[in-house]
């Protein structure tokens, strides 16, 4: 991969197809310092089809020069944004992690809750269960024994929480725009606390909260007995807990793997596998109700519909080609 610094360079770039790698500044530094496995394999398969591969700041002058550059066909390059703005876009594709570490998004729209799958309709019939269940246990028995999370985990403990009603993971997404929560991590944590006085509850922070946020919702929970700060590995929790909680956590979909019913109070794209709730009502109601309601859900389906179906796992051998054949098709090659 060539990477491209500035408008002068980019204007010397040589004529012919390319593949451009939109990235944030977070991410070039990432693609410089190491070989992230999905970028390596994508601009592997493109140099083998004649494409050069180039990575660019993304909103840089470069970027626009790139962009706007004559073509010598009528398709154009092929641009992969890599942490950069979400939105539907001619001959481009979102590349990001996905909610389980291993799994990556190749999306139209965009990643997480603007990711295509926040717009698709969960058909539990039309996936096959053998399957399904196959993925399943290997994906969650690897995880979930190797204690792994797209964040390192606290050390597993050898014996188990105490049983909780509820486990809380609170995140630091309250100042973006535009908002994607319904309920604040204070709203949560004060609903979930009063809805039953004498069930346990515990919560989480979120390491990128600053610490006067930190500080703020500590405070919250001393307002309640029955609260629990923690900061145990989120699979403990999750395996404590009868249900859990959050606004659009990946935590959320991480409990799925234990068929544990998640409540989120804002837009996520796995909202087919979860209770939503808009309001405190909604959440005390989901409380009150979840575990019954998602007794019955096809947790096994569910999983393999939106990661073996939808994202793309770089581990294997067939990675490189699904991935082209994405990039093919969404620019009619």
């Amino acid at each position: 991969m060539d990477h491209v610094t500035s408008k002068r360079s980019a204007k010397r770039v040589a004529p012919g197809r390319a593949v451009v790698i939109h990235a944030n500044e977070g991410w070039l530094a990432r693609l410089q310092d190491e070989k992230i496995d999905a970028v390596h394999k994508i601009a592997t398969r493109a140099t083998r089809e004649g494409y050069q591969v180039l990575t660019v700041a993304a909103g840089s002058k470069a970027a626009a020069v790139l962009d706007a550059r004559p073509h010598d066909d009528a398709h154009g390059d092929l641009r992969l944004i890599l942490g950069g703005a979400t939105g539907l876009a001619t001959n481009t594709l979102h590349l990001h992690p996905g909610p389980i570490w291993g799994f990556w998004y190749l999306d139209e729209l965009g990643i997480g809750g603007q990711s295509s799958i926040r717009f698709a309709q969960f058909c539990a019939e039309l996936v096959d269960y053998d399957k399904a269940k196959y993925f399943f246990d290997g994906v969650t028995g690897y995880m979930l024994r190797e204690n792994i999370s797209q964040s390192p985990q606290e050390v597993r403990m050898h014996a188990p929480l105490r049983g909780a009603k509820a486990v809380i993971f609170c995140q630091d997404i309250e100042a973006q725009s535009p908002r994607t929560h319904y309920l604040t991590n204070e709203e949560m944590i004060r609903t979930v606390a009063e809805h039953d006085r004498d069930a346990r509850i515990y919560v989480k922070l979120h390491p990128a909260q600053s610490r006067s946020s930190r500080r703020a919702l500590m405070d919250v929970t001393q307002d309640y007995p029955n609260v629990k700060l923690s900061e145990a590995s989120i699979h403990d929790l999750i395996e404590a807990a009868d249900l859990v909680v959050t606004q659009t956590s990946t935590t959320g979909f991480e409990a799925l793997m234990q068929k544990c019913p998640v409540i989120t109070c804002g837009k996520t794209e796995y909202w087919q596998a979860t209770l939503t709730a808009h309001t405190a009502a909604d959440l005390r109601e989901a409380l009150e109700f979840g575990a019954e309601a998602m007794a019955a859900f096809p947790y096994e389906k569910y999983f393999y519909w939106f990661l073996g179906l939808r994202l793309l796992e770089p581990a294997k051998d067939k990675f490189a080609a699904r991935a082209w054949a994405r990039l093919r098709d969404k620019a009619f090659l």
